[in-house]
């Protein structure tokens, strides 16, 4: 185990996720990740096992299989491929025979939701909304409605049969602040809408039957987050139609249908986001994730119920109407403790009823490990049930008295469990396990230490593999994003990357990380580059009082926000030798309007807007003190990038180099915020590696 890891050793890893329990809890149904080096492209399969023990098996062949959801017989689970060229639902029994198709002209985009009755599916597609009285402006060209719809058509084309060469782009027409979303790319005059399939039978489906669809939202709005009521009459789901604040992406309401009509009704005036709604088993509730901004855009995310069963006469109900059922707790709900090497990202887990209706099951951060709960609805105590520095939840199904979950920990990628009142857990996957038998895992060690103001601050500190106290070191600071994500009990594999090749690596949760309660998560806000960075290094210096580290041989690095404090940082001190940021935010004044959430995070985070506070944003800009930097910096950004656009890479690059100062960049095509393709990622890593290699060797 002498071996260092390397940056290809990414594409030797594989991730498990998504798991599934049958209805009646005997199977568990999840996802496995690989990579396919030659296509440069992840492999997604499907697999089973049973809860009680035995081998798993392969259900599906690939290579883009993933979303099982099991129908409510208990013998089917539809899942999303795109085998046929673009992401469509297949649904195969599990007692035997070929998965088969269920065709449509639509794009799936979500995860498939069975009916009650098993007889149809409900998912999210991209449509063209727009009535037969729309005008794209006021003054437009009289021709301009067809060319929108040329486009919308285009658009669904590409998706299908690819891009025609031979075709100019069409002509993007931008009346809306929010047209594009990073991951996504732009909307265009296409809208999220909600359809609805009736499945045939399955050897009318193999003869090329075309099952029923049926389109059951209507309007120039988005829509998604599909749930049935348990009498299948109904569909509710979230959007924001049009509103005042239609403009505020970061809004949704309830909605519910009503499928036999077609009658569309507005069941909750949200003041916020609303994720994941889930109808409780008696139809009495519906759960969601979300809040009603009472902290802005830093509020922390909770579990709320709002009741189903009342007169509809008074519909929409208002944030009076719902309850908070982890008020208490004062944690993120949905969120898990993120890893480099995780299958499903940041999915937020959704959560889950118990079968009587009286309790729901829920994940939560908290000080750094993700957890599993279970809250009543009518006392609201949330009870802890999962979770801990070796076992960090971060998804999670619930059937009877059966749980299902991924979970790992800082020495171990995630696998998946089951666990049954019977008996103790039981790992169901051995995921990475040969690989980690070969290569060096170092433990990360936590510790705490007193940032500013005299907040404790959680730390992880991770060495080389036979550390040596007596031994002068080179460190990596390594600074997370958001400013409201967070580090914790997660495997990471830029970290073993580093420390197995002789650099310690230290990462925090600096004020504004998650799992820490709302006073801290809120405190960055109108502060960045204030205490937080205080809060960085403090924690440097807590470090290098332990006498290991080279003062003189330290670097730093971060993406998205911790790109924003890397470029930060090296305009305030010249105490690291080499820094590495990567989709960085450089500009705040700039940022606002370029930015596909510029204008409305930026506007809370900094508490400004470039024509009222052009002042306040470019002083806590790294912009603003640019003169200042000695740090060799390497430039990582994807030029598709939205969120983070790679014109903030380029300012930086561009001033850099006009005052001669030490800068590279590196750009990769087609990527947006988070990189993608493996090969591009094992490149970041690698660069990283060999950046610091060069400067913190000695």
């Amino acid at each position: 185990m002498s071996q260092a890891w390397k940056a290809s050793d990414l594409l030797r890893m594989e991730a498990v996720g998504e798991p599934q329990l049958s209805p009646d809890g005997k199977h568990v149904a999840y996802v496995v990740q690989k990579f396919d080096q030659k296509k440069d492209k992840a492999v997604t399969q499907i697999w089973i096992a049973d809860v009680d023990g035995g081998d798993p098996r392969r259900l599906t062949s690939g290579p883009s299989d993933r979303s099982p959801r099991w129908a409510p017989d208990g013998h089917r689970i539809a899942f999303i491929s795109e085998r046929s060229g673009k992401p469509q639902i297949w649904v195969i029994d599990i007692r035997g025979g070929e998965a088969w198709q269920v065709v449509t002209e639509q794009r799936v985009e979500s995860p498939p939701v069975w009916s009650p009755d098993g007889t149809r599916l409900a998912f999210v597609s991209r449509a063209f909304a727009k009535g037969a009285d729309w005008v794209p402006y006021p003054g437009a060209p009289e021709e301009d409605r067809d060319r929108a719809r040329r486009a919308a058509e285009q658009a669904l084309k590409e998706d299908k049969d690819g891009k025609d060469k031979d075709q100019a782009p069409p002509i993007k027409v931008i009346t809306e602040m929010t047209y594009r979303f990073d991951g996504v790319g732009y909307f265009g005059d296409l809208k999220r809408h909600i359809f609805v399939v009736t499945l045939p039978d399955p050897e009318a489906a193999m003869c090329g039957q075309q099952p029923a669809v049926r389109q059951v939202t209507w309007g120039d709005w988005h829509h998604q987050d599909p749930t049935w009521s348990p009498d299948g009459r109904f569909l509710a789901f979230t959007g924001l139609r049009k509103e005042p604040e239609y403009e505020d992406y970061f809004r949704t309401d309830l909605w519910q249908v009503e499928l036999a009509t077609g009658e569309m009704s507005q069941v909750l005036r949200a003041g916020g986001p609303i994720l994941c709604p889930v109808w409780s088993p008696d139809g009495r509730w519906l759960a969601y994730i979300g809040h009603h901004q009472a902290h802005g855009r830093s509020t922390t995310q909770g579990l709320w119920v709002v009741p189903m069963k009342g007169p509809r006469d008074r519909y929409p109900l208002s944030k009076e109407d719902t309850r908070n059922l982890t008020a208490e707790l004062d944690r993120p709900v949905g969120s898990a403790v993120p890893s480099d090497v995780r299958y499903g990202g940041f999915m937020v887990a959704p959560p889950v009823w118990s079968a009587d209706g009286r309790s729901v099951y829920f994940l939560a951060a908290d000080r750094g490990v993700g957890k599993l709960y279970r809250v009543e609805v009518e006392d609201g105590r949330p009870e802890e049930l999962l979770g801990s520095r070796d076992c960090s939840v971060a998804a999670f199904h619930v059937v009877g008295d059966c749980i299902a979950y991924q979970a790992g920990s800082d020495r171990s990628p995630d696998q998946i469990f089951v666990r049954t009142s019977q008996g103790s857990p039981r790992q169901v996957t051995d995921a990475n396990t040969e690989l980690l038998r070969q290569l060096p895992v170092s433990p990360a060690e936590h510790f705490t230490y007193q940032g500013a103001d005299g907040w404790e601050i959680d730390a992880w500190l991770v060495k080389p593999p036979n550390f040596e106290q007596e031994k002068k070191y080179p460190l990596v600071l390594m600074i997370h994003g958001g400013p409201h994500g967070i580090y914790g009990h997660a495997f990471m594999f830029a970290v073993q990357h580093l420390a197995s090749n002789g650099f310690v690596v230290l990462y925090t949760n600096p004020r504004g990380s998650q799992s820490y309660g709302q006073e801290f998560a809120s405190a960055v806000v109108g502060d960045w580059g204030g205490k937080d960075y205080q809060d960085l290094m403090a924690g440097v210096d807590a470090v290098l009082e332990q006498g290991f580290v080279d003062p003189q041989r330290m670097g730093v690095t971060g993406w998205s926000y911790g790109g924003y404090m890397t470029n930060w940082i090296i305009t305030q001190t010249t105490r690291f030798a080499a820094a590495v940021t990567g989709a960085c935010v450089f500009n705040l004044h700039n940022f606002y309007g370029t930015s596909d959430i510029g204008f409305t995070f930026g506007e809370f985070q900094w508490q400004g807007r470039p024509w009222d506070e052009p002042e306040k944003l470019l002083r806590h800009s790294p912009v603003s003190g640019v003169e200042r930097v000695q740090t060799p910096v390497l430039i990582l950004h994807g030029e598709s990038d939205l969120r983070c656009p790679v014109e903030q890479a380029e300012q930086l690059f561009m001033a850099l180099k006009r005052l001669g100062k030490t800068a590279v960049m590196v750009r990769y095509p087609g990527e947006f915020h988070a990189l993608r393709r493996p090969s591009y990622r094992v490149d970041r890593y690698h660069r990283m590696l060999k950046w610091f290699q060069h400067y913190l060797a000695g």
